[in-house]
């Protein structure tokens, strides 16, 4: 059967005298559409990320011939400025998408605009053709992107690809290929749970959902055959930007011999994706869950919404024209090699702890801390039971101890960038193949070893708090995956001794 078109492959639609976008801030729950009149209210949607990915595309696009159809007078230059200050407006809205880089559709519009014509017409005229190109341009990328899938292939993504994994779907169903997607559910927003597996279960296709922390654990048991993502940015030297989480992947991908495929656009004259800003959303937006507090008062956030992931992690760039090694997309821009990374933060870095102390535990990190000098430790959620939001941050805030939560997809580009000094890892006990800890204890060893951070090793204990979730179905009691996606079964890690080439085995 072929599976169904998702609502999210066209995410606006444009109703003459004004559009509408999909509401994906309330997916899956309800499908409810935001009718924009103005531009300001499309920069609001944007910037309240109630569109994503490509539906900021086609908000952008649309925008623009809202601000032509306002035009008063036949005055080109007039409504020129008017779009670059569109332009700059949404590009403070959500600064790491490249809003300035769709602005060259404008420039086209503009050269080509027939003598005597009025330009308000036209442009709202070339905006709707635009969008229509986009749509037909991603509907083939998603046939190439199908081309390179095995078959069967058990395919891992990460956050949402505004319909395009459906769209690869339908097209490996008409090469005869079977797929099979495991989701992340993406922290802090859920996109994996919320859009993803709804819009893949709606079609037809099988989909189970794991938490950000598992990326390891399922390609290490040897459950994944491929991962695809999206790129917010791609640059000329064939790195990319995406959703916070996709940096990690790519990682522990190439640590087990997994091809990463990555769906891109034009990089424009973005030459290295160190160039790219990236967008830091508030810390109540991590700490808050449906108006609902996630951990202790006191507790402080970091949220960096997107990371870099280089080049040499990528194994295609699927693009618009064609899917490109890292190396063939350098040469078709003539880019420089990619820089050496330093990793040295321009933060101060801090201790990461993973895993749940035993009472004595928490009396050796605290004097490990004031050896130090350390004040702070980061904390990551550690999901689904959120160990580290609920018991390891209000037991740490007791003693003193200043704590920063991070979401579990986070801990990649903090390790990247040099703002991890130590990783201490709670472990349940040894084995004869290495250490055994909680879900996502492998995925930081893997980060550790790749950064030459130095690892503690410590006794894991239990807590008297009570789990507000088992499994990634809930997140603080409330359901959030519609029917018909599975949870996929996660189980305790080993850490194979090749991964901690340095680590203290303090308390074991």
């Amino acid at each position: 059967m072929m599976p169904e078109h998702s609502p999210l492959f066209i995410p606006a639609l444009w109703e003459g005298s004004h559009f509408k976008i999909l509401d994906e801030t309330l997916l899956p729950w309800k499908v409810q559409y935001v009718t924009v009149n103005e531009p300001p209210e499309a920069v609001q949607a944007v910037r309240e990320m109630r569109t994503r990915a490509f539906g900021q595309v086609l908000t952008f696009v649309y925008a623009a011939a809202l601000v032509a159809k306002e035009l008063r007078e036949n005055n080109p230059a007039a409504l020129r400025e008017r779009l670059n200050q569109l332009t700059e407006q949404f590009a403070r809205a959500r600064p790491t998408f490249d809003f300035r880089g769709l602005s060259r559709f404008f420039s086209e519009w503009f050269r080509d605009l027939p003598e005597g014509a009025e330009v308000g017409s036209w442009v709202v005229a070339k905006a709707l053709e635009t969008a229509g190109q986009i749509v037909a341009a991603r509907a083939e990328r998603a046939r190439r992107a199908a081309e390179l899938l095995p078959s069967p292939c058990r395919l891992l993504t990460h956050c949402n690809l505004s319909g395009e994994l459906v769209a690869i779907g339908r097209a490996c169903t008409e090469m005869g290929k079977e797929i099979y997607v495991t989701a992340t559910e993406t922290r802090p927003y859920l996109q994996g749970s919320r859009l993803t597996a709804w819009e893949v279960a709606r079609a037809g296709i099988k989909v189970s959902l794991i938490p950000d922390c598992a990326i390891a654990q399922v390609m290490a048991r040897g459950k994944i055959d491929a991962v695809l993502v999206g790129a917010d940015r791609s640059a000329q030297n064939g790195d990319i930007v995406n959703k916070v989480g996709t940096y990690p992947l790519a990682l522990v991908a190439k640590a087990y011999g997994i091809p990463f495929f990555a769906l891109v656009q034009d990089p424009g004259s973005l030459v290295s994706g160190s160039d790219v800003p990236i967008e830091e959303r508030p810390a109540a937006e991590l700490l808050t869950f449906q108006g609902r507090p996630l951990v202790p008062e006191g507790v402080d956030a970091l949220y960096p919404a997107f990371d870099l992931t280089p080049a040499s992690l990528i194994s295609r760039l699927i693009g618009f024209d064609g899917a490109f090694t890292p190396e063939d997309f350098r040469r078709k821009f003539s880019a420089p090699p990619a820089a050496q990374r330093t990793g040295q933060a321009k933060e101060e870095s801090l201790p990461l702890l993973y895993g749940v102390p035993k009472p004595s535990g928490y009396s050796h990190l605290l004097h490990a801390l004031k050896a130090e000098k350390i004040e702070t430790v980061l904390i990551p959620e550690m999901r689904p039971e959120l160990w580290g939001a609920h018991a390891v941050s209000r037991e740490l805030l007791r003693r003193g101890i200043r704590v920063t939560l991070i979401s579990d997809n986070m801990m990649g580009t903090l390790f990247f960038q040099g703002r991890i000094k130590r990783l201490y890892l709670f472990c349940l006990g040894f084995t004869p193949r290495g250490p055994e800890g909680i879900c996502g204890t492998l995925l930081a060893a893997h980060l550790a070893q790749a950064h030459r951070v130095p690892v503690e090793l410590l006794e894991a204990g239990t807590t008297e708090a009570t789990a507000p979730d088992s499994d990634v179905a809930t997140f603080l009691g409330e359901r959030v995956i519609p029917d018909g996606v599975a949870v996929f079964p996660i189980e305790t890690e080993v850490i194979p001794w090749s991964l901690l080439t340095e680590h203290e085995a303090g308390g074991l």
